[in-house]
């Protein structure tokens, strides 16, 4: 019925099917699951459009770096700084948007069931998502690592939380301190 990509997942997947078998709310709701996910694949799909363009960003700015000697990227630095700042936030805060939505989504379908049937498909669908996900955001974490280690960045953190995904940076007040 679901997909079953990792073992771990399959391991979750027979749980639940053990646990619920008897239950036709759970079944039903399932079903209704697994008809969401293949409207959100799709949805990560022309995400990833969208996705794609800052991440086009972070290689244009990575190629003006490039082209700029250490004293031209001294005099822009405040501009490459703000360049790689925004397009981290938008890249970030249109993924987590999307993330918020989808569990909207899924808490949705889940009303009606026992507690800790819902708490195992929030996780089951949860995980789902970030697989779905993970590999648009591990490409441009890798663009940003690109671009922030020429900007010599002295620091910054990508998490992920399940109700919002952050980035933060900490910049040195001038470039090459």
């Amino acid at each position: 019925m679901f997909s079953l990509e990792t073992r771990c997942r399959r391991e979750r997947v027979e749980l639940m099917e053990r646990r619920y078998r008897n239950d036709e709310k759970f079944h039903h709701v399932m079903t209704s699951l697994n008809r969401l996910t293949e409207e959100v694949a799709e949805e990560i799909r022309d995400e990833e459009e969208v996705t794609r363009c800052y991440s086009e960003h972070l290689d244009w700015i990575g190629a003006r770096l490039s082209d700029l000697t250490i004293s031209q990227i001294s005099e822009k630095y405040s501009e490459l700084k703000s360049e790689l700042f925004s397009t981290s936030m938008a890249f970030f805060s249109s993924l987590s948007d999307h993330l918020k939505q989808y569990l909207k989504r899924v808490k949705a379908r889940l009303q009606g069931l026992q507690p800790d049937a819902k708490r195992h498909l929030l996780n089951y669908m949860r995980d789902w998502w970030i697989e779905k996900a993970y590999p648009m955001i591990q490409a441009f974490v890798d663009k940003m690592d690109r671009v922030a280690k020429r900007l010599r960045v002295d620091s910054y953190s990508v998490s992920l939380d399940i109700a919002f995904i952050s980035v933060s940076f900490t910049f040195k007040p001038e470039y090459g301190e």
